[in-house]
């Protein structure tokens, strides 16, 4: 008996200690807003591309069961039919990127700052944030303040 339960053991330390690379969604994160640790759970990136330049949706959530613990970002940045990717520094002014952030009722439309692309291939990416700035509009003063790196292996969307 005793021999069957350390085999079991064994196998199941070696089933789960094997997984290739597809099979890994890691990313490192030091992005923060306003200061506070943004960490999100998921992250997808996916090509929007139209007929007269090319653009990549990055999106970064939170899956949480409880609403106000969810937080999701999104960000495009666009950029010409020649360009081999999405690396570079983008303006996060209307054209070159746009994006918004909301946490639960709060939604923030993104405006200033730069948002840098790193493209590594196979959809891994390594996005900086700087000083990227957001409010709400509607004459709201409240102005958030984005900063830090997202690295990993993004997930493709469907």
């Amino acid at each position: 008996m005793k021999k069957i339960i350390i085999s079991i053991l064994l196998l199941g330390t070696i089933m789960t200690g094997c997984s290739s690379d597809g099979d890994s969604a890691t990313f490192t994160s030091s992005i923060t807003i306003d200061g506070e640790q943004f960490i999100p759970s998921e992250i997808t990136a996916y090509p929007d591309n139209q007929s007269f330049e090319n653009a990549t949706v990055f999106v970064l959530g939170s899956n949480s069961s409880s609403p106000e613990n969810q937080n999701i970002m999104v960000v495009k940045v666009n950029y010409p039919l020649s360009q081999a990717d999405a690396s570079g520094t983008y303006l996060i002014n209307g054209v070159q990127g746009t994006g918004n952030y909301t946490r639960f009722t709060n939604s923030y439309l993104l405006y200033n700052g730069s948002v840098t692309v790193e493209d590594l291939g196979n959809n891994r990416y390594t996005l900086t944030f700087n000083s990227v700035k957001g409010n709400q509009g509607n004459g709201s003063t409240e102005v958030i303040t984005i900063n830090g790196t997202i690295s990993g292996k993004f997930q493709e969307s469907n």
